[in-house]
């Protein structure tokens, strides 16, 4: 598209009473849905094997979650693009209108999930964790493990529709900040240096933050079908 072209040429009004136009904007409703959709699983299919890198102190797979982000970036920036033209051209209204809403939030909570796992990735600059003992390893797998459970829940529930998986999945994000503290109280009274000690007290702060991002998106769902905000932590 050309510098001079106005985007929301490419979209077409629809008429009142024109059925194959109603059709054509619930077409376009469900392509900004799947296109959620696929980012949330590529974020949600990435936790467990940036986890195990990371473990592994293996610093090339580790490394990829780097054009990972730029591409769930990218991807982020264009749907939010796609809403913003379809509030624009079609003015939805109730259910439709929350479905665009939902989606502009989500790709907040996904790309900020995204950056958070970049920066896991980023950490073995500082800690070695094949050195670390094997108590802080395993909750340190314990806690992508339930980001992962949290964010493939999220996924499931954009795709069923599914208003009640919010409620369900508070109860693992629970876990994860329970992980959390246990891996700080791991940290505090364990031999870790200090420059160790920073890096995995961060971590934990990454996991548990995406955990909570992957519950926002579940949440968004109970709003669409519902029409009713579920309560949550302010996302960072």
């Amino acid at each position: 598209m050309s510098q001079d072209e106005d985007p929301l040429e490419r979209l077409v009004p629809p008429r009142t009473g024109d059925s194959s136009a109603r059709a054509e904007f619930q077409r376009q409703l469900d392509g900004l849905e799947q296109q959620l959709i696929a980012l949330a699983e590529g974020i949600a299919e990435g936790i467990e094997p940036l986890t195990t890198a990371f473990l592994d102190a293996d610093e090339d797979v580790a490394g990829d979650w780097a054009d990972q982000d730029r591409q769930i970036a990218e991807g982020c920036e264009q749907l939010e693009e796609a809403c913003y033209l379809l509030l624009a051209r079609q003015s939805p209204v109730a259910t439709d209108l929350r479905r665009v809403v939902a989606t502009l939030r989500c790709t907040a909570e996904m790309r900020r999930s995204s950056n958070l796992l970049r920066h896991v990735a980023s950490s073995l600059t500082w800690v070695h964790p094949p050195s670390l003992p094997e108590s802080v390893r395993e909750v340190v797998g314990q806690l992508g493990a339930t980001a992962a459970h949290i964010y493939r829940g999220a996924v499931h529930a954009w795709r069923e529709q599914d208003s009640f998986a919010a409620v369900e999945l508070q109860d693992a994000d629970d876990q994860a900040d329970l992980l959390q503290k246990v891996l700080l109280t791991e940290i505090y009274t364990g031999e870790q240096s200090v420059e160790e000690s920073v890096s995995l007290a961060l971590i934990a702060r990454y996991y548990e933050r995406v955990a909570d991002h992957g519950v926002e998106l579940a949440r968004a769902v109970s709003y669409v079908v519902t029409g009713e905000r579920l309560s949550g932590a302010p996302n960072d």
